[in-house]
């Protein structure tokens, strides 16, 4: 009898430990489900992306720079400048991605332009982009205004969905140009 009540102690006490490690486990999910994606700020506060990556093929990376700014699935580009030197280059696009949020409590998301600039810098065997000047540019003659910037006409949820689907875009955006200097696209 009393190796019996010994076990059934052993019993108790382990499956109290598993589900301190289940509880725990469901706690740490729960919270990295509310998690969202952040958009870097810069010290001044203003929202960038930015990367440096090493680069062993310096005229295909050239030309790879030249040539990203010709796909339209990913930015409607507006204008496109290039400074070319021998081993340096840079180019710089401004255009607008197409985020959709909810501009009202249950209707459908709806299509709202945020312009953009991206620059990518090729120099000393390393590529460096950069994306930042965002601006919400509301449909219709609406609301323009700085992403970084909420107006107190902006609604916070419509704002908050900005901000999130703005970083999945963008996000999208990144490991594309990244493949793409690469050759994997």
């Amino acid at each position: 009898m009393c190796q019996t009540a010994i076990c059934c102690a052993c019993i108790i006490l382990t499956c109290i430990h598993i589900m301190r490690h289940l509880i725990a486990i469901c706690l740490f999910l729960v919270l990295l489900a509310g998690v969202k994606g952040q958009i870097p700020r810069t010290n001044s506060g203003q929202f960038e992306y930015t990367g440096e990556i090493i680069a062993e093929n310096i005229p295909r990376i050239m030309e790879k720079a030249r040539s990203f700014f010709n796909q339209p699935f990913l930015v409607h580009w507006d204008s496109i400048a290039r400074e070319d030197q021998s081993e340096n280059m840079e180019v710089t696009g401004t255009g607008h991605i197409t985020v959709k949020a909810k501009q009202r409590g249950l209707s459908m998301p709806s299509p709202i332009p945020v312009s953009l600039r991206l620059k990518i810098e090729i120099r000393n065997g390393h590529y460096r982009y950069t994306i930042n000047h965002f601006v919400v540019n509301g449909k219709d003659g609406g609301i323009r205004f700085p992403l970084e910037d909420k107006p107190d006409s902006v609604k916070s949820i419509l704002y908050d969905q900005l901000i999130q689907n703005t970083h999945k875009r963008v996000s999208f955006m990144i490991g594309w140009l990244k493949k793409y200097m690469k050759g994997e696209e």
